[in-house]
């Protein structure tokens, strides 16, 4: 499951943006992440830091693979001049999250896999 936590910002002039991201359930087999904000905010693997360097990756044990790089494409093009900071979630079901990580605030992309019925 997938839950995002909303709060206003200065930027927004009041407007809710997404603030944070915590993904969990038989997918992560037990395992929970959280990404938030490059201020104020983490990304946590069972609640433990994680990705502390950039670039960098890790294994999510047996349930997928996480990396955090300046690859990805933009969801808001408006922040194309600032520098990148995205976390790549790859699910071993197929599943992907791309969480770009902004000062204030996270936008985020869900790539979804469904296996076809014969």
């Amino acid at each position: 499951s997938i839950q995002a936590l909303c709060l206003a910002t200065p930027f927004t002039e009041g407007l809710a943006a997404t603030h944070e991201i915590a993904i969990g359930g038989s997918d992560l087999k037990g395992h929970t992440i959280r990404v938030g904000p490059m201020e104020g905010g983490q990304i946590l693997i069972d609640g433990q830091p994680a990705l502390t360097s950039f670039p960098s990756s890790q294994d999510i044990l047996g349930a997928g693979y996480l990396s955090y790089n300046s690859d990805g494409n933009l969801v808001d093009k408006a922040q194309g001049d600032l520098e990148k900071h995205v976390v790549h979630i790859n699910l071993e079901n197929g599943h992907s999250i791309q969480v770009m990580r902004w000062a204030n605030h996270i936008n985020v992309r869900i790539s979804t896999h469904f296996a076809q019925k014969l």
